[in-house]
């Protein structure tokens, strides 16, 4: 299991939203590059990119902020957050992107993730972001009725190999993760599982490995690290 770092991407500044709620915004920092450097000098073999404002847009708002994230750092990416169209994923993956996570898009048009499935099998990740066992979509702005579970199933019929699953009500508020979701998750489906929200200490970092759940490969921490509950170093140590 490695440890993901994230730069939650809001008009070009790195910030962090309580629940996904972009009314509750706390910067902390405005050079996502220098983030990004940072994060790759403390060891992430991998980085979680999120355009929030794409998220809720529909439209990649910080497309070029990530290609700048990508040609000064060593390290792979993941993105998210706005990649609706077949053309966008192909461009993200002509820029670098090693991951490319599809959420609203999967959910609402299952026809271009089987596309964007079938074209770049080792590039998609499907993005679960579930509150109280069901999906929400457009930024997390809106709830539907699909179960995480279910759908999780139904991807993974459709080819998906990764899948990023979010607990929102956890998600900024540093009140340790849905450790039973994870695990009825990595139960439920073959796919890798990155797990993200609410992830506060070390010792949750030590619970999900301790799940022993081999399909669980990572887990993605953002507010922790900058509010400095614990070092990407430290985390490094402890999940390696």
């Amino acid at each position: 299991m490695i440890i993901i770092p994230a730069i939650d991407l809001k008009d070009g500044k790195c910030v962090r939203l309580l629940q996904g709620d972009y009314s509750k915004v706390k910067h902390y920092s405005g050079n996502p590059v220098d983030q990004a450097l940072e994060w790759e000098a403390s060891g992430a073999e991998l980085i979680h990119i999120v355009d929030l404002d794409g998220a809720k847009s529909g439209i990649g708002s910080n497309h070029k902020i990530i290609e700048t994230i990508i040609k000064s750092i060593k390290i792979p990416v993941e993105v998210g957050g706005g990649v609706r169209r077949f053309e966008t994923v192909k461009y993200l993956i002509e820029t670098g992107v090693k991951f490319i996570a599809l959420g609203t898009a999967a959910v609402k048009n299952p026809e271009f993730l089987k596309e964007a499935i079938n074209e770049y099998p080792d590039h998609i990740t499907v993005g679960i972001d579930a509150k109280n066992n069901f999906i929400s979509i457009d930024g997390w702005i809106n709830s539907t009725q699909i179960d995480y579970l279910s759908f999780a199933k139904n991807v993974e019929s459709l080819g998906c190999r990764r899948i990023i699953y979010t607990d929102i009500s956890r998600d900024g508020t540093l009140t340790s993760p849905n450790f039973d979701g994870i695990k009825k998750l990595a139960d439920a489906v073959d796919c890798d599982i990155i797990a993200s929200g609410g992830v506060s200490s070390l010792n949750d970092l030590i619970s999900l490995k301790d799940l022993k759940k081999k399909n669980i490969t990572g887990v993605i921490a953002g507010k922790a690290l900058y509010e400095k509950n614990f070092s990407l170093q430290e985390a490094v140590r402890i999940l390696k």
